[in-house]
Protein backbone atom coordinates (compact mmCIF):
# COMPACT_ATOMS: atom_id res chain seq x y z
CA UNK A 1 0.00 0.00 0.00
CA UNK A 2 1.28 3.47 -1.30
CA UNK A 3 2.04 5.65 2.10
CA UNK A 4 0.60 9.09 2.60
CA UNK A 5 2.67 11.83 1.57
CA UNK A 6 3.77 14.73 4.57
CA UNK A 7 3.70 17.99 2.21
CA UNK A 8 5.16 20.62 3.86
CA UNK A 9 5.32 18.75 7.52
CA UNK A 10 9.01 19.34 8.80
CA UNK A 11 8.07 17.34 12.08
CA UNK A 12 9.63 14.39 12.34
CA UNK A 13 6.82 12.75 15.01
CA UNK A 14 4.06 13.43 12.77
CA UNK A 15 5.64 11.99 9.81
CA UNK A 16 6.42 8.41 11.84
CA UNK A 17 3.08 8.50 13.77
CA UNK A 18 0.91 9.21 10.83
CA UNK A 19 3.33 6.30 8.67
CA UNK A 20 4.03 8.87 6.11
CA UNK A 21 6.68 8.24 3.60
CA UNK A 22 9.77 9.39 4.94
CA UNK A 23 13.49 8.77 3.37
CA UNK A 24 15.52 7.06 5.69
CA UNK A 25 17.77 9.88 6.33
CA UNK A 26 19.03 8.70 10.47
CA UNK A 27 22.70 7.90 9.43
CA UNK A 28 23.01 11.75 9.45
CA UNK A 29 22.38 10.84 13.44
CA UNK A 30 25.49 8.39 13.24
CA UNK A 31 28.16 10.74 11.35
CA UNK A 32 27.17 13.50 13.65
CA UNK A 33 28.15 11.60 16.59
CA UNK A 34 31.62 10.34 14.72
CA UNK A 35 32.36 13.69 14.08
CA UNK A 36 34.59 15.65 16.94
CA UNK A 37 33.50 18.89 15.84
CA UNK A 38 31.73 20.92 18.65
CA UNK A 39 30.01 23.04 15.90
CA UNK A 40 28.75 22.40 12.52
CA UNK A 41 26.56 24.54 9.79
CA UNK A 42 24.80 23.22 6.64
CA UNK A 43 23.88 25.15 3.83
CA UNK A 44 21.30 23.81 1.04
CA UNK A 45 18.87 25.73 -1.03
CA UNK A 46 15.41 25.96 0.60
CA UNK A 47 13.06 22.78 1.01
CA UNK A 48 16.03 20.67 1.18
CA UNK A 49 15.22 18.81 4.15
CA UNK A 50 17.11 20.89 6.58
CA UNK A 51 14.22 21.04 8.88
CA UNK A 52 13.17 18.09 8.95
CA UNK A 53 16.23 16.51 9.86
CA UNK A 54 16.62 19.40 12.71
CA UNK A 55 13.54 17.61 13.90
CA UNK A 56 14.93 14.51 13.25
CA UNK A 57 18.11 15.12 15.78
CA UNK A 58 15.68 16.85 18.72
CA UNK A 59 13.74 13.51 18.64
CA UNK A 60 16.72 11.48 18.77
CA UNK A 61 19.21 13.56 20.93
CA UNK A 62 16.35 15.39 23.67
CA UNK A 63 16.00 14.05 26.72
CA UNK A 64 12.74 14.93 27.32
CA UNK A 65 11.34 12.22 24.78
CA UNK A 66 13.09 9.50 26.57
CA UNK A 67 12.00 6.01 25.56
CA UNK A 68 10.30 6.84 22.06
CA UNK A 69 10.20 4.49 19.95
CA UNK A 70 9.81 6.63 16.47
CA UNK A 71 13.02 5.16 15.47
CA UNK A 72 12.39 1.66 15.23
CA UNK A 73 12.98 0.29 11.96
CA UNK A 74 15.23 2.69 10.73
CA UNK A 75 18.88 2.53 10.11
CA UNK A 76 20.50 4.17 13.37
CA UNK A 77 18.99 1.57 15.57
CA UNK A 78 21.09 -0.98 13.17
CA UNK A 79 24.41 1.31 14.04
CA UNK A 80 25.21 -0.44 17.65
CA UNK A 81 25.14 0.47 21.30
CA UNK A 82 27.69 3.24 20.74
CA UNK A 83 25.08 5.27 18.63
CA UNK A 84 22.18 3.91 20.87
CA UNK A 85 23.91 5.49 24.21
CA UNK A 86 23.21 8.76 22.90
CA UNK A 87 19.31 8.47 22.89
CA UNK A 88 17.43 11.10 24.77
CA UNK A 89 20.28 11.36 26.48
CA UNK A 90 20.92 15.62 26.05
CA UNK A 91 18.76 18.65 26.91
CA UNK A 92 18.28 20.54 24.21
CA UNK A 93 17.44 24.34 22.71
CA UNK A 94 16.03 24.41 19.65
CA UNK A 95 15.44 27.71 17.75
CA UNK A 96 14.29 29.12 14.51
CA UNK A 97 15.48 32.45 13.38
CA UNK A 98 12.55 31.84 10.36
CA UNK A 99 10.41 34.72 11.76
CA UNK A 100 12.91 37.33 12.37
CA UNK A 101 12.83 38.69 9.05
CA UNK A 102 11.97 42.63 10.46
CA UNK A 103 12.28 46.09 8.39
CA UNK A 104 14.18 47.42 10.58
CA UNK A 105 16.79 46.74 13.62
CA UNK A 106 14.54 47.61 16.46
CA UNK A 107 11.58 45.37 15.13
CA UNK A 108 14.65 42.82 15.30
CA UNK A 109 14.81 43.04 18.73
CA UNK A 110 11.78 42.94 19.98
CA UNK A 111 10.86 39.85 17.94
CA UNK A 112 14.06 38.42 19.07
CA UNK A 113 13.12 39.03 22.44
CA UNK A 114 9.97 37.60 22.06
CA UNK A 115 11.80 34.71 21.03
CA UNK A 116 13.46 34.38 23.80
CA UNK A 117 10.19 34.25 25.85
CA UNK A 118 9.07 31.77 24.59
CA UNK A 119 12.24 29.62 25.07
CA UNK A 120 12.53 30.35 28.73
CA UNK A 121 8.61 29.73 28.62
CA UNK A 122 9.45 25.64 27.97
CA UNK A 123 11.92 25.54 31.01
CA UNK A 124 9.56 27.35 33.74
CA UNK A 125 10.47 23.86 36.29
CA UNK A 126 13.97 25.20 36.32
CA UNK A 127 13.05 28.18 38.71
CA UNK A 128 11.34 25.34 41.10
CA UNK A 129 14.54 23.54 41.03
CA UNK A 130 17.42 23.41 43.87
CA UNK A 131 19.83 22.86 41.24
CA UNK A 132 19.85 26.00 40.14
CA UNK A 133 21.20 28.87 42.36
CA UNK A 134 18.87 31.83 43.17
CA UNK A 135 21.37 34.28 41.05
CA UNK A 136 20.35 32.67 38.11
CA UNK A 137 16.89 32.01 38.98
CA UNK A 138 16.63 36.04 38.74
CA UNK A 139 18.25 36.19 35.79
CA UNK A 140 15.68 33.84 34.47
CA UNK A 141 13.03 35.53 35.56
CA UNK A 142 14.42 39.11 33.82
CA UNK A 143 14.81 37.19 30.59
CA UNK A 144 10.93 36.18 30.69
CA UNK A 145 9.40 39.18 31.82
CA UNK A 146 12.02 40.88 29.27
CA UNK A 147 13.63 42.96 31.30
CA UNK A 148 17.54 41.96 30.56
CA UNK A 149 18.57 43.79 27.54
CA UNK A 150 21.71 41.75 27.58
CA UNK A 151 20.53 39.26 24.48
CA UNK A 152 23.26 38.04 23.19
CA UNK A 153 23.92 35.76 26.75
CA UNK A 154 20.42 35.07 27.06
CA UNK A 155 20.78 31.46 25.12
CA UNK A 156 24.13 31.19 26.73
CA UNK A 157 22.90 31.38 30.41
CA UNK A 158 19.75 28.95 29.81
CA UNK A 159 22.65 26.87 28.64
CA UNK A 160 24.40 26.76 32.32
CA UNK A 161 21.07 26.54 34.34
CA UNK A 162 19.93 23.41 32.01
CA UNK A 163 23.89 21.77 32.63
CA UNK A 164 23.15 22.54 36.41
CA UNK A 165 19.95 20.63 35.75
CA UNK A 166 20.56 17.93 33.99
CA UNK A 167 24.25 17.21 33.96
CA UNK A 168 24.78 17.23 30.74
CA UNK A 169 26.22 19.18 28.12
CA UNK A 170 23.52 21.08 25.90
CA UNK A 171 23.30 20.15 21.80
CA UNK A 172 21.77 23.47 20.61
CA UNK A 173 19.81 23.30 16.85
CA UNK A 174 19.17 26.26 14.96
CA UNK A 175 17.23 27.07 11.73
CA UNK A 176 17.51 29.61 9.34
CA UNK A 177 20.80 31.53 11.08
CA UNK A 178 20.76 33.77 8.27
CA UNK A 179 17.15 34.69 7.25
CA UNK A 180 17.45 37.68 9.50
CA UNK A 181 20.91 38.70 7.51
CA UNK A 182 18.71 39.00 4.34
CA UNK A 183 16.45 40.64 5.37
CA UNK A 184 18.92 43.25 6.91
CA UNK A 185 20.94 43.31 4.20
CA UNK A 186 17.60 44.63 2.20
CA UNK A 187 16.18 47.02 4.25
CA UNK A 188 19.52 48.68 5.70
CA UNK A 189 20.69 47.24 9.04
CA UNK A 190 22.67 44.99 7.45
CA UNK A 191 25.74 46.30 9.96
CA UNK A 192 23.79 45.75 13.12
CA UNK A 193 22.53 42.70 12.69
CA UNK A 194 26.21 41.39 11.63
CA UNK A 195 27.03 42.80 15.01
CA UNK A 196 24.67 41.07 17.18
CA UNK A 197 25.02 37.78 15.51
CA UNK A 198 28.60 37.82 15.47
CA UNK A 199 28.43 38.49 19.52
CA UNK A 200 25.58 35.74 20.19
CA UNK A 201 27.48 33.06 18.11
CA UNK A 202 30.53 34.03 20.14
CA UNK A 203 28.92 33.10 23.51
CA UNK A 204 26.97 30.01 22.68
CA UNK A 205 29.45 28.17 20.54
CA UNK A 206 32.98 29.27 20.87
CA UNK A 207 34.38 28.15 24.07
CA UNK A 208 31.76 27.00 25.83
CA UNK A 209 31.68 24.51 28.17
CA UNK A 210 28.35 23.73 28.34
CA UNK A 211 27.66 22.64 24.28
CA UNK A 212 27.85 19.63 23.65
CA UNK A 213 27.23 19.91 19.80
CA UNK A 214 25.81 23.20 17.84
CA UNK A 215 23.77 22.21 14.51
CA UNK A 216 24.10 25.56 12.46
CA UNK A 217 21.11 25.66 9.24
CA UNK A 218 21.35 28.48 6.57
CA UNK A 219 21.38 29.19 3.04
CA UNK A 220 24.53 30.84 2.39
CA UNK A 221 27.44 31.36 4.29
CA UNK A 222 29.54 34.58 5.44
CA UNK A 223 32.54 35.79 5.48
CA UNK A 224 34.19 34.79 8.98
CA UNK A 225 35.45 38.51 9.29
CA UNK A 226 31.86 39.53 9.14
CA UNK A 227 29.58 36.88 11.42
CA UNK A 228 31.68 33.81 12.06
CA UNK A 229 34.97 36.14 13.22
CA UNK A 230 33.70 35.48 17.12
CA UNK A 231 32.65 31.61 16.70
CA UNK A 232 35.64 30.95 13.75
CA UNK A 233 35.29 26.78 15.85
CA UNK A 234 32.48 26.25 12.98
CA UNK A 235 32.91 23.95 10.09
CA UNK A 236 30.74 24.57 7.42
CA UNK A 237 29.70 22.25 4.64
CA UNK A 238 28.45 24.08 1.22
CA UNK A 239 27.51 22.67 -1.23
CA UNK A 240 30.71 21.74 -2.71
CA UNK A 241 31.35 19.25 0.17
CA UNK A 242 30.98 15.73 -0.03
CA UNK A 243 30.38 14.68 3.24
CA UNK A 244 27.35 14.79 4.49
CA UNK A 245 25.68 15.41 0.79
CA UNK A 246 23.44 12.41 0.90
CA UNK A 247 21.30 13.96 3.52
CA UNK A 248 20.06 16.78 2.51
CA UNK A 249 17.63 15.75 -0.66
CA UNK A 250 17.50 12.28 -2.38
CA UNK A 251 20.03 10.71 -3.77
CA UNK A 252 19.16 9.16 -7.13
CA UNK A 253 18.78 5.65 -5.58
CA UNK A 254 16.42 6.80 -3.07
CA UNK A 255 14.43 8.30 -5.95
CA UNK A 256 14.28 4.90 -8.09
CA UNK A 257 13.17 3.00 -4.61
CA UNK A 258 10.24 5.57 -4.20
CA UNK A 259 9.42 5.60 -7.65
CA UNK A 260 9.20 1.45 -8.05
CA UNK A 261 7.24 1.69 -4.96
CA UNK A 262 5.11 4.18 -7.07
CA UNK A 263 5.28 2.47 -10.58
CA UNK A 264 6.23 5.66 -12.16
CA UNK A 265 9.08 5.78 -14.56
CA UNK A 266 11.59 8.18 -13.84
CA UNK A 267 12.73 9.68 -17.19
CA UNK A 268 11.22 12.80 -17.40
CA UNK A 269 11.27 12.97 -13.49
CA UNK A 270 15.40 12.98 -13.97
CA UNK A 271 14.82 15.85 -17.03
CA UNK A 272 12.61 17.95 -14.95
CA UNK A 273 14.02 17.66 -11.16
CA UNK A 274 17.23 16.18 -11.12
CA UNK A 275 20.75 18.09 -11.94
CA UNK A 276 21.86 18.95 -8.65
CA UNK A 277 25.70 18.76 -7.60
CA UNK A 278 26.08 18.50 -3.98
CA UNK A 279 29.77 17.57 -3.31
CA UNK A 280 30.20 14.86 -6.00
CA UNK A 281 26.80 13.58 -5.44
CA UNK A 282 23.96 14.15 -7.38
CA UNK A 283 21.02 15.16 -5.91
CA UNK A 284 16.67 15.66 -6.52
CA UNK A 285 14.80 17.93 -5.13
CA UNK A 286 12.89 16.49 -2.55
CA UNK A 287 10.23 19.16 -2.36
CA UNK A 288 9.35 18.28 -6.65
CA UNK A 289 9.46 14.58 -5.70
CA UNK A 290 7.25 14.49 -3.00
CA UNK A 291 4.70 16.98 -4.69
CA UNK A 292 4.61 14.81 -7.85
CA UNK A 293 4.23 11.77 -5.98
CA UNK A 294 1.11 13.55 -4.12
CA UNK A 295 -0.12 14.64 -7.54
CA UNK A 296 -2.87 12.60 -8.55
CA UNK A 297 -1.89 12.67 -11.85
CA UNK A 298 1.65 12.84 -11.61
CA UNK A 299 2.22 16.59 -13.33
CA UNK A 300 5.43 17.32 -14.09
CA UNK A 301 5.40 21.09 -13.24
CA UNK A 302 7.33 24.11 -10.67
CA UNK A 303 6.37 22.37 -7.81
CA UNK A 304 9.79 24.09 -6.27
CA UNK A 305 9.99 27.29 -7.81
CA UNK A 306 6.49 28.22 -6.90
CA UNK A 307 7.19 28.69 -3.50
CA UNK A 308 10.01 30.40 -3.12
CA UNK A 309 10.90 34.75 -3.61
CA UNK A 310 13.60 35.38 -6.30
CA UNK A 311 12.91 39.26 -5.40
CA UNK A 312 16.53 39.54 -4.60
CA UNK A 313 17.97 37.90 -7.39
CA UNK A 314 16.07 39.32 -9.55
CA UNK A 315 16.89 42.33 -8.57
CA UNK A 316 20.59 42.13 -8.82
CA UNK A 317 20.34 40.88 -12.23
CA UNK A 318 18.08 43.89 -13.34
CA UNK A 319 18.66 46.29 -11.37
CA UNK A 320 22.35 46.85 -10.01
CA UNK A 321 23.44 50.53 -11.74
CA UNK A 322 26.03 49.54 -15.24
CA UNK A 323 25.78 45.86 -15.20
CA UNK A 324 26.06 44.95 -18.34
CA UNK A 325 28.72 42.29 -17.22
CA UNK A 326 25.56 40.72 -15.31
CA UNK A 327 22.94 41.04 -17.84
CA UNK A 328 25.85 39.49 -20.26
CA UNK A 329 25.93 36.38 -18.38
CA UNK A 330 22.38 35.96 -17.43
CA UNK A 331 21.97 35.99 -21.22
CA UNK A 332 24.83 33.80 -21.65
CA UNK A 333 23.59 31.69 -19.47
CA UNK A 334 19.92 31.17 -20.84
CA UNK A 335 21.53 30.69 -23.90
CA UNK A 336 24.24 28.23 -23.40
CA UNK A 337 22.93 26.53 -19.84
CA UNK A 338 26.19 27.13 -18.02
CA UNK A 339 28.60 29.71 -16.90
CA UNK A 340 32.35 29.23 -17.14
CA UNK A 341 35.36 30.12 -15.20
CA UNK A 342 33.55 31.57 -11.72
CA UNK A 343 35.22 32.37 -8.74
CA UNK A 344 32.66 30.94 -5.65
CA UNK A 345 32.31 33.54 -2.79
CA UNK A 346 31.41 30.66 -0.84
CA UNK A 347 31.70 32.44 2.16
CA UNK A 348 30.27 36.04 1.02
CA UNK A 349 29.90 39.96 2.10
CA UNK A 350 26.79 40.62 1.08
CA UNK A 351 28.18 44.19 0.02
CA UNK A 352 29.43 43.32 -2.62
CA UNK A 353 26.56 41.79 -4.03
CA UNK A 354 25.93 44.97 -6.29
CA UNK A 355 30.00 45.06 -7.37
CA UNK A 356 31.10 41.60 -7.73
CA UNK A 357 29.14 39.40 -10.45
CA UNK A 358 31.05 36.11 -8.75
CA UNK A 359 29.25 36.80 -5.40
CA UNK A 360 25.89 37.48 -7.33
CA UNK A 361 25.84 33.79 -9.31
CA UNK A 362 27.29 32.20 -6.41
CA UNK A 363 24.04 33.85 -4.44
CA UNK A 364 22.21 31.80 -7.54
CA UNK A 365 23.64 28.17 -7.03
CA UNK A 366 23.19 28.69 -2.85
CA UNK A 367 19.62 29.28 -3.15
CA UNK A 368 19.34 26.31 -6.05
CA UNK A 369 19.48 28.10 -9.08
CA UNK A 370 22.88 27.18 -10.43
CA UNK A 371 24.85 23.85 -9.43
CA UNK A 372 28.32 22.77 -10.44
CA UNK A 373 28.75 20.87 -13.57
CA UNK A 374 31.40 18.46 -11.68
CA UNK A 375 32.73 17.93 -8.02
CA UNK A 376 34.49 21.47 -7.20
CA UNK A 377 38.16 20.80 -6.79
CA UNK A 378 38.76 24.35 -7.54
CA UNK A 379 36.40 27.17 -6.44
CA UNK A 380 37.89 29.92 -8.14
CA UNK A 381 37.56 28.46 -11.69
CA UNK A 382 34.15 26.80 -11.83
CA UNK A 383 31.55 26.06 -14.22
CA UNK A 384 28.17 26.37 -13.10
CA UNK A 385 24.77 25.07 -15.20
CA UNK A 386 20.87 24.99 -14.63
CA UNK A 387 20.53 22.21 -12.87
CA UNK A 388 17.04 20.92 -14.57
CA UNK A 389 14.11 22.32 -16.90
CA UNK A 390 12.43 23.51 -13.64
CA UNK A 391 14.76 25.91 -12.94
CA UNK A 392 15.23 26.88 -16.73
CA UNK A 393 11.85 27.74 -16.95
CA UNK A 394 12.42 29.89 -13.99
CA UNK A 395 15.36 31.25 -14.62
CA UNK A 396 13.50 32.78 -18.04
CA UNK A 397 10.48 34.36 -16.43
CA UNK A 398 12.76 37.07 -14.45
CA UNK A 399 12.94 39.68 -17.21
CA UNK A 400 8.90 39.43 -17.63
CA UNK A 401 8.36 39.38 -13.83
CA UNK A 402 10.94 42.48 -13.41
CA UNK A 403 8.84 44.36 -16.31
CA UNK A 404 5.60 43.24 -14.60
CA UNK A 405 7.04 44.64 -10.89
CA UNK A 406 7.97 48.05 -12.84
CA UNK A 407 4.69 48.60 -14.31
CA UNK A 408 5.71 46.97 -18.14
CA UNK A 409 3.86 44.59 -19.42
CA UNK A 410 4.92 43.68 -23.04
CA UNK A 411 4.10 40.14 -24.91
CA UNK A 412 7.13 40.09 -27.43
CA UNK A 413 6.18 37.11 -28.14
CA UNK A 414 2.85 38.16 -29.39
CA UNK A 415 4.73 41.24 -31.32
CA UNK A 416 6.99 39.23 -32.73
CA UNK A 417 4.87 36.33 -33.63
CA UNK A 418 2.16 38.57 -35.47
CA UNK A 419 4.80 41.46 -36.91
CA UNK A 420 3.97 43.86 -35.18
CA UNK A 421 6.74 46.50 -35.26
CA UNK A 422 4.88 49.50 -34.48
CA UNK A 423 4.25 47.93 -30.67
CA UNK A 424 7.63 46.72 -30.77
CA UNK A 425 8.98 50.45 -30.79
CA UNK A 426 6.96 52.09 -28.29
CA UNK A 427 7.29 48.83 -26.36
CA UNK A 428 10.80 49.63 -26.22
CA UNK A 429 10.75 53.21 -25.38
CA UNK A 430 8.24 52.13 -22.34
CA UNK A 431 11.06 49.47 -21.22
CA UNK A 432 14.05 52.38 -21.83
CA UNK A 433 11.80 55.33 -20.09
CA UNK A 434 10.74 52.95 -17.37
CA UNK A 435 13.84 50.57 -16.88
CA UNK A 436 16.89 51.97 -17.81
CA UNK A 437 16.02 54.67 -14.87
CA UNK A 438 17.98 52.01 -12.61
CA UNK A 439 20.66 52.50 -14.73
CA UNK A 440 23.46 54.37 -15.76
CA UNK A 441 23.92 53.25 -19.21
CA UNK A 442 27.74 53.40 -20.59
CA UNK A 443 28.14 55.05 -23.78
CA UNK A 444 30.48 53.48 -26.68
CA UNK A 445 31.36 50.48 -26.70
CA UNK A 446 30.36 49.00 -23.19
CA UNK A 447 27.34 50.74 -24.43
CA UNK A 448 26.35 48.47 -27.27
CA UNK A 449 27.19 45.46 -24.51
CA UNK A 450 24.69 47.00 -22.14
CA UNK A 451 21.73 47.51 -24.82
CA UNK A 452 22.46 44.03 -26.09
CA UNK A 453 22.63 42.42 -22.87
CA UNK A 454 19.65 43.77 -21.40
CA UNK A 455 17.25 43.14 -24.84
CA UNK A 456 18.57 39.95 -24.92
CA UNK A 457 17.30 38.85 -21.29
CA UNK A 458 13.93 40.29 -22.12
CA UNK A 459 13.82 38.43 -25.29
CA UNK A 460 14.02 35.26 -23.97
CA UNK A 461 11.92 35.61 -21.39
CA UNK A 462 9.21 36.25 -23.53
CA UNK A 463 9.65 34.86 -26.77
CA UNK A 464 12.15 31.43 -26.31
CA UNK A 465 9.13 28.79 -26.87
CA UNK A 466 8.23 30.76 -29.81
CA UNK A 467 11.57 31.59 -31.57
CA UNK A 468 15.26 30.47 -31.39
CA UNK A 469 17.25 33.31 -30.78
CA UNK A 470 20.86 33.59 -31.33
CA UNK A 471 23.36 36.51 -30.36
CA UNK A 472 26.14 37.11 -32.17
CA UNK A 473 25.23 35.43 -34.87
CA UNK A 474 27.25 34.44 -38.54
CA UNK A 475 24.90 32.48 -40.56
CA UNK A 476 26.44 33.88 -43.64
CA UNK A 477 29.23 36.83 -44.53
CA UNK A 478 27.77 39.12 -41.71
CA UNK A 479 27.41 39.01 -38.40
CA UNK A 480 24.12 40.36 -36.20
CA UNK A 481 24.02 41.09 -32.66
CA UNK A 482 20.42 39.07 -32.30
CA UNK A 483 18.19 36.90 -34.75
CA UNK A 484 14.87 35.63 -34.24
CA UNK A 485 13.97 32.57 -35.79
CA UNK A 486 10.65 30.37 -35.31
CA UNK A 487 10.42 27.34 -33.89
CA UNK A 488 9.18 24.58 -35.37
CA UNK A 489 6.80 27.24 -37.58
CA UNK A 490 5.53 28.99 -35.14
CA UNK A 491 5.74 31.40 -37.19
CA UNK A 492 6.41 32.59 -40.70
CA UNK A 493 8.41 36.20 -39.48
CA UNK A 494 11.84 36.06 -38.50
CA UNK A 495 13.70 39.11 -36.97
CA UNK A 496 17.16 40.41 -37.47
CA UNK A 497 18.08 43.28 -34.72
CA UNK A 498 21.47 45.08 -34.58
CA UNK A 499 22.82 47.69 -32.23
CA UNK A 500 24.47 50.44 -33.15
CA UNK A 501 26.55 52.99 -30.86
CA UNK A 502 26.31 56.39 -31.98
CA UNK A 503 28.98 59.03 -31.55
CA UNK A 504 26.45 61.88 -31.79
CA UNK A 505 22.80 62.39 -31.76
CA UNK A 506 22.42 62.15 -35.27
CA UNK A 507 20.82 58.93 -35.26
CA UNK A 508 19.31 58.47 -38.03
CA UNK A 509 22.52 58.66 -39.85
CA UNK A 510 24.24 55.81 -38.21
CA UNK A 511 20.94 53.58 -39.37
CA UNK A 512 21.04 54.54 -42.99
CA UNK A 513 24.50 53.40 -43.20
CA UNK A 514 23.98 50.32 -41.21
CA UNK A 515 21.21 49.51 -43.67
CA UNK A 516 23.22 49.46 -46.60
CA UNK A 517 26.03 47.43 -44.71
CA UNK A 518 23.62 44.30 -43.92
CA UNK A 519 21.97 44.41 -47.19
CA UNK A 520 25.29 43.37 -48.71
CA UNK A 521 25.53 40.37 -46.53
CA UNK A 522 24.41 37.59 -47.17
CA UNK A 523 21.58 36.59 -44.08
CA UNK A 524 19.05 34.86 -46.91
CA UNK A 525 21.38 31.34 -46.19
CA UNK A 526 19.47 30.87 -42.64
CA UNK A 527 16.37 32.71 -42.91
CA UNK A 528 15.14 32.69 -46.65
CA UNK A 529 11.85 30.43 -45.81
CA UNK A 530 10.75 33.67 -43.98
CA UNK A 531 9.60 37.26 -44.14
CA UNK A 532 13.05 39.20 -42.88
CA UNK A 533 12.57 42.04 -40.84
CA UNK A 534 15.78 43.94 -39.81
CA UNK A 535 15.57 46.05 -37.33
CA UNK A 536 18.28 48.56 -36.11
CA UNK A 537 18.63 50.12 -32.87
CA UNK A 538 21.06 53.58 -32.66
CA UNK A 539 21.55 55.08 -29.23
CA UNK A 540 24.02 57.50 -27.40
CA UNK A 541 23.25 56.61 -23.74
CA UNK A 542 19.28 56.73 -22.81
CA UNK A 543 18.08 59.02 -26.26
CA UNK A 544 17.55 55.98 -28.96
CA UNK A 545 16.13 55.58 -32.62
CA UNK A 546 14.69 52.49 -33.62
CA UNK A 547 14.17 51.94 -37.75
CA UNK A 548 12.76 48.79 -39.37
CA UNK A 549 13.40 47.67 -42.87
CA UNK A 550 11.76 44.70 -44.56
CA UNK A 551 13.69 42.45 -46.26
CA UNK A 552 12.50 40.32 -49.36
CA UNK A 553 13.98 36.97 -49.36
CA UNK A 554 15.30 35.48 -53.25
Amino acid sequence: MKKRIAIGTSNFKEIIDENSLYIDKTLFIKELIDDASKALCFLRPRRFGKTLNLSMLDYYFNIKYKDNNLFNGLKIMEQGEKYLREMNKYPIISLSFKSLKCNSYSEFINEYKEMIWKLYEDYLFLLDSDKISKDYKNLFQEYYYKKNDNLMDAISNLMIMLKCYYNKEVIVLLDEYDAPILYAYENGYYDEIITFINQLFETTFKDNNNLEKGIIIGIIGMTFGDIFGGANNIDFYNLTDSKFSEYFGFTESEVDEVLEEYKLSSKDIKKYYNGYLFGDLKIYNPWDILNYLDDELHILKSYWTETGNVELLRKLVFRVNDNSTILNNFHELLETGKLEHITLDLFMDLKGLKTRKNTIWTLFMLNGYLTPIKFVTNPNDATLIIPNLEIRENLQSLPINWMAEIGICVNFAEIFKVGNIRNFKSSFEIIVRKGFSYYNVPKRQKGENFYHSFIMALLYGSTNRIFDIKYNYEPGEGRYDLVLKPNNNSSSNSYIIVFKTSSSLRLSKEIKNSFKEIEKLNYQESLKEYNVTLIEIAYIGKKFKIETKKITSN
